[in-house]
């Protein structure tokens, strides 16, 4: 699912919902005025509301006359209510967010609430783990390693730089090299989530699965075949985790990694690759294309990642 479709799905929820909201009000609402009581009633209101009103505006000596009256009227209109297992308040629309009534827009911008259901959405369509890592949740008190710390805490700052700057950087593919739990899988959660939550289309995948699609993508020969490789050039940002651990599979992996890693260059698509592989390691397991690709001092950056397993100070 790209974007688009993901707004146009959070469009119609909210839809759906302003549109539940006012039907369950609008049926109260003639339900009540099946009691011929409530409608001469509510026709009363109307009228004494208006004459407060106007004595107000002209400072008539009527008002506190006309407004006792109203406050009367509006008692039995409650009481006539409650005979049916109504309230006043079941009459209006009871909209989920108070803010923006269930449009999802306050004051020419999107609503807060809008923005929480967009990022769920985007969140879901990432691939990503539901509770993904926070740039907030960076402890340093927990490196105990000085130069892993002072290297994490140089990566952390430039990727909250890059999220603030995107689309507008330079830089669009990251690799991060280091041994099991030095921080690199947390690092790029931390990003995803900050990216999702400006908006931005990303995908959260293993080398295993993104393989696998490959794989899919290799064998399919229907309609949907081109799903299985679009569903990674679209990302506004990929995140391919753990790349080494997946198998080579002859015409396949190598061929459409390097086919991906092109498509996303040349449309200046953002990707960051995490490996615990050294530079010559993905360089004979990957071939100059690939390795040319990831390490392209023009559009890349390498960040190598040294220290202690930071997963096991956590427990």
């Amino acid at each position: 699912m790209n974007k688009q479709e993901i707004i146009n799905k959070l469009n119609l929820i909210y839809t759906n919902k302003r549109t539940t909201a006012q039907t369950k009000a609008y049926n109260n609402l003639l339900l009540a005025r099946q009691n011929p009581d409530f409608v001469k009633t509510e026709k009363q209101i109307k009228e004494l509301s208006f004459e407060v009103g106007k004595a107000k505006a002209l400072e008539t000596p009527d008002v506190t006359n006309l407004d006792n009256k109203l406050k009367s009227a509006q008692i039995r209109l409650e009481l006539l209510l409650k005979q049916m297992n109504l309230t006043v308040s079941d009459l209006a629309p009871k909209y989920t967010c108070k803010n923006c009534h269930d449009t999802g827009r306050r004051r020419g911008k999107l609503c807060d609430c809008y923005k929480k259901e967009l990022y769920t959405l985007l969140l879901k369509n990432s691939g990503a783990k539901e509770n993904l890592a926070k740039f907030e949740q960076f402890d340093d008190k927990l490196i105990t390693n000085d130069n892993q710390k002072n290297q994490l805490t140089k990566l952390k700052a430039k990727f909250i730089s890059w999220v603030n700057e995107y689309p507008n950087t330079k830089t669009h593919t990251f690799l991060l090299c280091g041994t099991t739990g030095v921080g690199k899988t947390f690092i790029t959660e931390c990003v995803a989530d900050a990216m999702i939550k400006k908006g931005h289309l990303v995908s959260f995948i293993s080398a295993f699965g993104l393989n696998n699609s490959f794989l899919k993508y290799h064998t399919t020969f229907d309609d949907n075949k081109n799903d299985y490789y679009d569903m990674f050039t679209e990302p506004d940002l990929l995140v391919i985790d753990d790349l080494g651990t997946e198998p080579i599979l002859k015409n396949v992996t190598l061929n459409y990694l390097c086919a991906l890693l092109n498509d996303r260059y040349t449309q200046k698509k953002a990707t960051i690759i995490t490996t615990n592989l050294d530079l010559e390691q993905i360089l004979n397991r990957y071939g100059d294309r690939i390795f040319s690709r990831i390490i392209n001092k023009a559009d890349s950056q390498l960040f190598k990642i040294d220290g202690d397993d930071l997963r096991l100070k956590r427990r």
